[in-house]
């Protein structure tokens, strides 16, 4: 978090007024059960210091349970960064973790849902008021539901003692902040500090958003602004990733290569445990050149010998500033966080088309609690690349001939950074390996590389045993969640000089065959390996080196090409796939000690390929997922192969029918710990059973409710072995109710709509929503807990607005499908009806014409552009109605609604009737 402010001086409540109050000075021997902080007033001394606005303690509504006041709370981060904060005055002393650990409220998203909050606990250390940041979370980890909800007021239990990093102590201040920029409020009430209450999972997920090292820190990266995400692997060990997402340049210094300035766009730092209890930190290095960014951005080569006109043909991501940084889900158990970035590319095929472009990328960094490696993903949008100069040019396709090195970058995999690398590894269409038992990896390293392979990986390690100093027995990898065949990785020739080494697949280092030809080195030329990973370190350092520089690799073309060859024969070309329009692919990243058996990369190869072994040969609730995006933010869907497998985030995928699944697993030897996505999923938190056993949450599976995409995600903490693993995932609150029917909105005034429905049988209560676009979405109108009446009033809407209105049934907390929509506009007629005999008038013209304008802003379009005026004294024509009825159904195509079918034909000379007007009034209103 970004402390807005070094001191409380300057809050709402002075504390030099407070000064005159008693004192209560809390004692370790105090052991009151609950302290209210905030019920209608503040409580027991505790002060409102919320800063920078948006804070009204004194809320009229919504309130919870009848209360006389809430808390609302308008989140910002610009221009100012504010915060509800509830603190202790100085002079009145600290509270402490011992007395009350747990912080509990009611959270309520008001006409909105999806708010992204954080929690900070700091004490002053001061009489100056100097407030020091002692722990932070994100708190939508520890609401009821899975986060904030638009109407309902959902619980929030907080125990401060988990919160990162784990704190026991005095503490006198608690804030409540934006995550995600600017929000629409949210509503808080009845505010407690107990010592008894569920606990967060001790093995959950745990978030510190926008960390900072001091100004003065010795290594300016320090400085950059961060993430840091704590996870349990597979050994229920944590692990701690750092991301950095800065756009402000950070300088570095180094002595062969002088200063530079590099921005936030890739992860700083690893930390995971060893086998003999400590800490390994995996972090960013200084070798040069790929150190200094950390792991994970985006670097691409343009092919020099294929067409590379232009200037630098690979510039290092780390050296442009990222577009964009999202935490798209933090959930209990998974996480995904999100950078774009315009990525600078110089080359280009024809000397016409030389300039500077930016090729758009998106990067997901995925963590899952019972995983040990991270996953990245990567999309391309080729398509949309434009030149620096002129934003507006895009680059047609055929302008790049590139590769894809990324993810890109260094780690000291050691700890440390300065011990040699012992080995590497890679995998094409053959599975090459250096001398496992080398100390050192040289260029007279011998190798093989015989061995059939179908998932493409790379990797590097440290053999020996750890010693004092932990810097030996370590590996890193990079290893794709899908096969060649599926997704072709490895660049094994470079088109127009003749270096395909692929004439050494099923071969070994020997006298008969030296390697690299005309140097009399054993390992292949370090420009030709199929992955670059730290071939050009060695280059240059040849009897071994520390840089442990990891990197993946595609044909080129791979990138801006309409076709490019595929790596897939030793011998000539035997297939070509597109380079044109997105390209994507998902990798894991990973992390840990060589000698662990199975050793981590060559384990997470063998994951990938079983589960391309995996069927479904009974599905009795709910459905496989067959097709899904082509990967992170495609829109255009491909076929999963195999079916079930989602190959973006590594997961089975399911769709559920009524917040339930009920599927037999049958694979073809182990699957460790599957990651499992079920689609239209709107229930709370789920029982899961696996061969008919109940398994215990937080234990046997980890789940997270990832509430605004209806999906629920679950690592099992098992494996699935072999054929007839039943496994059975049952939404809280049973089967979803019935979809209501019949839904008819009607506008009754310019600023009310009326909505019916067929009532549905066993519903607790209904929620009507309403979209004013089709870009933005439906909202809840309906206030929490409707009773069961089929009708509502919206009273609420806004004149001269085009809405649609939906219904969901809920029972037991479990909604069902959204109804069929319907239409209504709050526009105003003069004259209304229009009947039979009635003169039609320029007004009614020109008053329908502004209603069907609704409709279609409704749907996204822009207004219609009519022939006549349609002012006063204008002459109504027959293309009046034509156009009238051309510019609604339009619209009506997009919204699903009636197309056609009108009364009266409208051509040239029709007559004008009343009916005409009238029909088209009645089909928007």
């Amino acid at each position: 978090m970004k402390t807005p402010t070094s001191t409380k001086a300057g809050a709402i409540c002075a504390r030099a007024i407070l000064v005159t109050l008693p004192l209560v000075f809390f004692a370790a021997t105090v052991q009151a059960q609950t302290q209210i902080v905030y019920d209608d007033v503040m409580r027991n001394q505790w002060a409102n210091y919320s800063f920078n606005g948006g804070s009204d303690f004194a809320n009229a509504a919504p309130t919870h349970n009848a209360s006389a006041a809430s808390i609302a709370y308008t989140p910002t981060t610009a221009p100012a960064f504010n915060a509800v904060s509830f603190a202790l005055p100085f002079a009145v002393g600290d509270t402490s973790t011992a007395m009350y650990p747990v912080l509990h409220f009611w959270i309520n998203g008001g006409a909105n849902s999806g708010q992204q909050l954080g929690i900070s606990l700091g004490r002053s250390d001061t009489a100056a008021e100097n407030e020091i940041q002692l722990a932070t979370g994100n708190l939508n980890a520890y609401i009821a539901g899975g986060g904030v909800a638009a109407n309902v007021w959902r619980e929030v239990t907080v125990n401060l003692t988990q919160l990162s990093p784990a704190y026991n102590g005095t503490y006198d201040r608690i804030d409540l902040f934006s995550v995600n920029g600017n929000q629409l409020a949210v509503y808080i009430d009845d505010v407690t500090l107990t010592q008894a209450g569920p606990p967060p999972a001790v093995n959950q997920l745990a978030f510190t958003h926008d960390i900072q090292a001091p100004a003065n820190a010795p290594d300016a990266r320090e400085q950059m602004n961060s993430d840091i995400i704590t996870w349990y692997d597979s050994g229920a060990q944590p692990r701690k990733a750092t991301l950095a997402h800065d756009a402000v340049a950070h300088d570095y210094a180094y002595a062969a290569s002088g200063t530079g300035t590099i921005y936030g766009v890739a992860m700083r730092e690893l930390q995971y445990q060893l086998s003999n209890g400590t800490t390994r930190v995996a972090r960013y290095t200084g070798y040069g050149n790929g150190g200094f960014g950390g792991f994970g951005y985006v670097t691409d080569h343009s092919s020099r010998f294929a067409g590379c006109v232009g200037g630098d043909d690979s510039p290092l991501g780390d050296l442009f500033p990222p577009s964009g940084f999202q935490r798209i889900f933090e959930g209990r158990h998974h996480a995904i966080y999100r950078m774009t970035q315009n990525y600078r590319r110089n080359c280009a095929t024809t000397a016409a088309a030389v300039a500077a472009y930016s090729l758009p990328v998106t990067i997901d960094w995925v963590f899952s609690t019972g995983h040990d490696h991270p996953l990245w993903a990567i999309t391309y949008d080729v398509d949309l690349a434009f030149k620096v100069s002129n934003p507006g040019a895009i680059a047609p396709e055929g302008t790049f001939f590139d590769d894809s090195r990324a993810p890109y970058g260094e780690f000291g995999i050691d700890g440390a950074g300065f011990t040699n690398i012992s080995g590497v590894g890679w995998g094409d269409y053959r599975n090459f390996t250096s001398d496992p038992n080398a100390v050192t990896l040289t260029l007279d390293t011998s190798w093989t590389w015989n061995a059939p392979n179908t998932i493409p990986f790379v990797k590097e390690w440290i053999a020996g045993v750890l010693d004092a100093s932990n810097h030996k027995d370590a590996t890193m990898g990079i290893v794709q969640t899908q096969t060649n065949a599926q997704q072709d990785a490895a660049g094994a020739r470079d088109p127009g000089v003749g270096s395909d080494i692929r004439n050494l697949w099923d071969t070994v280092s020997g006298p008969a065959n030296l390697g690299c030809p005309g140097t009399g080195h054993t390992l292949p030329c370090p420009n030709d390996w199929p992955y670059q990973a730290l071939a050009n370190s060695l280059e240059f350092e040849p009897n071994g080196t520390a840089n442990a520089r990891m990197t993946w690799k595609t044909q080129y073309g791979f990138i801006g090409q309409h076709m490019y060859d595929l790596n897939d024969l030793k011998a000539g070309s035997s297939g070509t796939a597109p380079g044109y329009k997105k390209k994507s692919y998902s990798t894991y990243i990973v992390l840990g000690q060589h000698s662990i058996n199975p050793e981590p990369v060559d384990d997470q190869v063998a994951q990938v390929s079983t589960v391309q072994s995996v069927t479904f040969p009974n599905v009795l609730t709910g459905s496989v997922v067959t097709t899904g995006p082509a990967g992170n933010v495609r829109a255009d869907n491909v076929m999963y192969n195999p079916a079930g497998y989602n190959h973006v985030y590594g997961a089975l995928a399911f769709n559920a029918a009524g917040n339930n699944v009920d599927v037999t697993i049958n694979v073809t030897g182990t699957l460790k710990k599957p990651l499992i996505i079920v689609s239209n999923y709107t229930a709370a938190n789920p029982t899961l059973k696996l061969g008919g056993v109940t398994l215990i949450a937080d234990a046997d599976y980890f789940a997270s409710l990832r509430m605004p995409a209806s999906e629920l995600w679950i690592t099992l903490n098992s494996s699935l072995t072999g054929a007839g693993n039943h496994l059975e995932i049952l939404g809280a609150g049973g089967a979803a109710p019935g979809t209501p029917t019949g839904v008819v909105a009607t506008a009754s005034s310019s600023t009310q709509v009326d909505i019916t429905w067929t009532a549905v049988a066993g519903a607790d209560f209904y929620e009507v929503e309403r979209a004013s676009s089709l870009a933005g979405g439906y909202m809840q109108v309906s206030p929490a807990n409707m009773p069961t009446a089929s009708s509502f009033s919206d009273m609420n809407a806004m004149p001269n607005t085009a809405y649609l209105y939906r219904v969901r049934a809920v029972t037991g907390g479990v909604m069902s499908a959204p109804s069929t929509p319907d239409l209504a506009t709050t526009a105003t007629f003069t004259n209304n009806p229009l009947a039979a005999g009635m003169t039609i008038k320029a007004i009614d013209l020109s008053q329908d014409r502004s209603a069907i304008d609704e409709v279609r802003a409704l749907a996204d379009k822009v207004a219609f552009a009519y022939t006549n005026t349609g002012v006063a004294g204008t002459t109504i024509q027959s293309i009046d109605i034509t156009e009238m009825r051309t510019a609604l159904d339009d619209a009506m195509m997009a919204l699903g609604g009636v197309v056609g079918g009108y009364t009266n034909p409208a051509g040239v000379n029709a007559p004008i009737r009343a009916i005409d007007f009238q029909e088209l009034r009645t089909r928007i209103r």
